[in-house]
């Protein structure tokens, strides 16, 4: 290919006023990689650099999407023309165009530019200069062949980045041979591949031009991409691979298909030998030769094989495991060979399980999973993934004390009378059931076993209540050294669900709150504070979760002790005849109890009530609550009251609402008409006391502000 090189002159008075040049190389050389610090030693420092053009703006998925269809919001990426061929992002946020001729860049142009060198979550990068255009040094130069790479070079093998040998590909063009998907997600895609070692990596679209076209179990030959690093705030750090479009994902031939692994009976007594059934299947030229069930027992991974059974005119095996004592634990799975000798191994990353109970299912047998089980059979597994062996089945008369409703908590949980672990479990009804109270002896019927996250759960549950338990659930007490920082590990898993309480280790001295807000970035997470014995030592105390409700986030609105007014009106409305406590680093008490959980990547508590905190001390606690709907029969609260500068107000009625405020002279000086939720900036009115004239229909109310 012929190179048309374009010979620029430059001023050299104005020569030495430029930023220094620098290699794509140095910029990527990070501070001090052996202390885990990634960031670049340039870090801050505005440059120029030069490379290759691989990518357009236009392929970059937020190009057209993040501030609207006109946003010019992208980055390319630029690659040395020389081996090591090291990569490198360049970024711009604005929605506007600059710098002229950016987002026309186009693969095969060797260009200059100039930015400030930045990072983002664990991703160096150049914030590109809005006010200097590129400099195209060379068109048409080839883009050199990506280099060949494994997954283990940029992750251990369960995903989670190396950095020692991943953080050199960083944004470099790669080829990885050899790999096979074993899940997909979208919004964003996500899809989540191994290869013949078991070494678990992400393909990650990045870019436009990936589809999902590759559903489990596809194979693929090889994927070209680019390698970028995504450091969450919370969850698992890796080295992600982008490719730019589909053609750069080799599809090779199928693998069977294998899905819906199921035994009869689900919870088998010491008596009844257990049916397992998978369904399996090839293509035309390559069909499945051979399907085996591997069993075994208890905390043993010796695995017993027998041949299934193929059900004639069907594509369903079938295969038999023998009775076995009360209380036995047996965990299996199944192996599937096609003819040219691919094999699937079903479930890929933690056997099916059951124990033998003569009562039938019990929500210990449910819950109960031995780690080290998992562990030996998937050595790359998430360790905060424990899902139930029971997991896609249906159970029936499953009995259970209530220890959380719809009335306190929002959310039913129910939990094992008189078992200390592996005892309690969400329960998901399908309609409301505000009869159901904690306390109440209750059965569910014709429920499916489900994993919410790593959550288990009894999902779409028949529940009937059978009268008032003979006692209540008392909580577990646990040392705050169980939760192990936050992250759901073999020591927290037995106690998912259940009720649980939390104190000093020396009972005389009292717990504190030791976080008040342990994230500021996550939106998932800002509720979330931390209770601990020692405020230097955060991480060791556990979240706290409360006055919050959406679509993902569990936590009760009957709690009133939170980390910020806004939650008094904002993601579901904490009762309105509770005082808004808003918790501090002063904060002191006795202890604290409520439902041990899993969300969003971390173990928290979940209180139901204000009565969960025993002796709670050193709040801010003000009536921001204030419901109008006591004084005027309409839907209506607002807070925080006093507040610092935003009022949230929020009708649960059709009717439009017409608010005016007033000072004390009796002078009108702001209103608004709104449906459904308001938030009202008062930041601009000096300190005082307002009166809040509410209009809804035909009624009048008026209620008094405090802006402090």
């Amino acid at each position: 290919m012929r190179t048309r090189i374009i010979v620029l002159g430059l001023v050299w008075g104005g020569l030495w006023a430029q930023p220094p040049l620098k290699t794509i190389s140095e910029i990527q050389t990070p501070k001090n990689l052996a202390a885990g610090n990634d960031t670049s030693v340039l870090h801050g420092q505005v440059v120029r650099v030069r490379g290759l053009v691989i990518t357009k703006c236009e392929w970059h998925r937020h190009y057209g999407v993040s501030g609207g269809s006109n946003s010019k919001r992208c980055s390319i990426w630029l690659i040395d023309t020389l081996p090591p061929y090291r990569g490198l992002q360049i970024r711009r946020q604005n929605v506007t165009d600059m710098p002229p001729g950016f987002t026309a860049l186009s693969p095969g142009q060797y260009v200059e530019l100039q930015g400030t060198v930045g990072y983002f979550q664990g991703e160096t990068q150049l914030n590109v200069d809005t006010t200097v255009s590129p400099l195209i040094l060379a068109i048409g130069v080839p883009i050199p062949r990506p280099v060949e790479i494994t997954l283990r070079s940029l992750n251990f093998p369960n995903g989670s980045q190396d950095l020692d040998s991943g953080e050199v590909r960083q944004g470099s063009f790669v080829l990885v041979k050899g790999l096979t998907v074993t899940n997909v997600q979208t919004n964003p895609l996500r899809i989540t591949v191994v290869d013949a070692n078991g070494n678990q990596g992400l393909i990650f679209g990045e870019f436009k031009g990936l589809s999902n076209l590759y559903p489990v179990n596809t194979y693929l030959d090889s994927v070209k991409g680019i390698v970028i690093h995504f450091r969450p705030a919370s969850g698992t750090p890796m080295y992600e691979i982008c490719p730019w479009h589909d053609s750069l994902m080799y599809v090779g031939d199928p693998v069977p298909t294998v899905s819906n692994l199921r035994r009869t009976p689900v919870c088998p007594s010491s008596t009844a030998s257990v049916k397992v059934q998978v369904d399996a299947t090839g293509s035309t030229s390559d069909p499945v030769t051979q399907v085996k069930l591997y069993w075994a027992i208890g905390t043993s991974t010796n695995y017993d094989s027998i041949t299934m059974t193929q059900v004639p005119s069907t594509s369903t095996y079938e295969a038999t495991i023998p009775p076995h004592s009360q209380g036995t634990y047996i965990h299996y799975y199944v192996k599937v060979k096609d003819q040219s000798g691919d094999i699937v191994q079903f479930p890929r990353f933690q056997p099916q399980s059951y124990r033998v109970n003569d009562a039938g299912c019990e929500i210990t047998d449910i819950q109960y999973v031995i780690p080290s089980v998992l562990y030996a059979y998937n050595p790359s597994a998430r360790r905060d993934y424990l899902s139930s062996g029971y997991a896609g089945l249906s159970v029936t008369n499953v009995r259970g004390v209530v220890t959380s409703s719809e009335n306190d908590l929002g959310y039913i949980h129910i939990q094992q009378p008189g078992a200390s672990a592996w005892a309690g479990i969400w329960v998901r009804s399908a309609s409301a059931l505000p009869n159901i109270q904690i306390g109440d002896s209750v059965v569910v019927t014709n429920a499916t076993v489900d994993e919410y996250f790593g959550l288990t759960s009894l999902r779409d549950a028949n529940v009937t209540r059978i009268g008032p338990a003979s006692s209540l659930i008392q909580p577990i007490v646990l040392s705050l050294n169980t939760v192990y920082g936050d992250t759901q590990y073999a020591a927290t898993e037995p106690y998912e669900s259940m009720l649980i309480r939390f104190r000093h280790d020396n009972i005389s001295q009292p717990l504190r709150v030791v976080q008040p807000k342990v994230n500021t970035t996550f939106y998932s997470q800002l509720g979330d504070y931390r209770v601990g014995m020692n405020s230097s030592a955060p991480l060791e105390g556990i979240r706290v979760l409360a006055g919050r409700q959406t679509s993902n986030i569990f936590s009760s609105l009957k709690v009133s002790y939170v980390n910020d007014s806004l939650w008094a009106t904002t993601d579901g409305l904490i009762d309105p005849s509770l005082p808004l406590c808003i918790v501090r680093d002063t904060t002191l008490l006795d202890s604290i109890q409520g439902i041990f959980t899993y969300q969003w990547n971390n173990i928290k508590l979940l209180p139901r009530t204000n009565a969960d905190f025993f002796n709670i001390v050193k709040t801010s606690c003000s009536s921001s609550t204030t419901s109008i709907a006591q004084e005027s029969g309409k839907g209506l609260w607002l807070g925080p009251n006093p507040t610092t500068g935003t009022l949230y107000l929020r009708s649960t009625d059709a009717d439009e609402v017409h608010v005016s405020l007033y000072n004390l002279h009796g002078q009108r000086i702001a209103e608004t008409t709104f449906a459904g939720s308001y938030e009202w900036n008062l930041a601009s009115l000096p300190a005082g006391i307002y009166l809040l004239k509410v209009e809804t229909g035909t009624k009048q109310t008026v209620v008094r502000i405090v802006r402090l």
